[in-house]
């Protein structure tokens, strides 16, 4: 019988059983597909992670990550990078001593830069490159009021939004294609109690992994933005910390000029209070003429379990 070596990281926290949860499997060799969606099943976590380090790269410096539902795989997945290399930083496999170790990360989502910021040889930050955004679509007004009922929010205010400010909610892709759905108030988006069945046909008929909701409230006034995931086509149906989504969610803003733009602007993004897991997400979107170019999502980690599971 094998056994692997299995942990639980709360990343985008400092703070143990905040953040959002994963799965991560520092030394995946020699697993198969069907076991490892059997792991991730078993840890009935979001997303679990399984790392195997990129045969002939040098060591330390490149790993081959996928990623893992309860449901399937998905091609990318934020908080499970960031806990995988805050991981792989305590383990002294990534090393960054005083200062930043820059690795890559070759996902079903390309080949992404990762950088480990160290202090005295341990974890302070974990920084992952995502694709440049590109936005699919948007909703028409009739969709926005379908998915005002879908979520159960209170009339008017999704498509109050895009009538006030001129930007509707777009589909917009850093890796994994996420509704960024801005909504009136806090208030507007703490009510909401979505129909999850028909959630999760809203979103296969678009192709959408999430739907990702915001406003421009957040409880902590040094944050941008207040947000709620729900992700149920991938068997989430609400998420405490999304980092692929937070760096669409990023784009947005400076592509809708939501916020004050810089040539690299900074937004802070809250999330998980609702389910009781605060969590804070760092995102650095990289603009030029008005169009984002490039985008950073990261923050800090929690590992609070480890453990083994017996392979048969």
């Amino acid at each position: 019988m094998r056994e692997i070596d299995i942990y639980q990281v709360d990343a985008f926290t400092d703070t143990a059983f905040g953040g959002n949860p994963a799965g991560v499997v520092p030394d995946a060799r020699g697993l198969a597909e069907d076991v490892m969606q059997k792991i991730a099943r078993e840890m009935a976590l979001s997303e679990t992670a399984f790392i195997v380090e990129t045969p002939g790269a040098a060591k330390g410096t490149e790993f081959d990550v996928r990623f893992f539902t309860p449901w399937n795989e998905v091609d990318l997945c934020g908080h499970a990078t960031i806990g995988s290399f805050w991981l792989l930083s305590e383990m002294g496999i990534v090393r960054t001593g005083e200062g930043q170790a820059r690795v890559h990360q070759n996902t079903k989502g390309g080949r992404l830069p990762v950088d480990v910021l160290g202090r005295g040889g341990k974890p302070v930050r974990v920084m992952m490159t995502q694709n440049p955004p590109s936005v699919l679509g948007r909703l028409s007004g009739d969709e926005c009021a379908e998915l005002e009922r879908i979520l159960a929010a209170p009339e008017g205010s999704i498509r109050g939004f895009a009538d006030l400010r001129g930007a509707p909610p777009q589909i917009v892709s850093t890796g994994l294609p996420d509704l960024i759905v801005p909504v009136v108030s806090r208030e507007a988006l703490m009510s909401m109690r979505p129909n999850m069945a028909a959630l999760i046909d809203f979103c296969n008929a678009r192709k959408i992994i999430s739907v990702h909701a915001f406003c421009l409230e957040p409880i902590d006034p040094a944050n941008t933005v207040h947000c709620r995931d729900f992700s149920p086509a991938v068997g989430v149906p609400e998420e405490s910390a999304t980092g692929t989504a937070s760096g669409a969610t990023g784009c947005y803003l400076v592509l809708n000029r939501l916020v004050q733009v810089q040539p690299v602007t900074t937004i802070i993004c809250e999330q998980g209070h609702v389910l009781k897991r605060p969590s804070t997400i760092y995102v650095e979107v990289e603009s030029k003429d008005g169009t984002a170019t490039g985008v950073r999502v990261g923050g800090t980690a929690v590992t609070v379990l480890q453990g083994k599971i017996r392979l048969p």
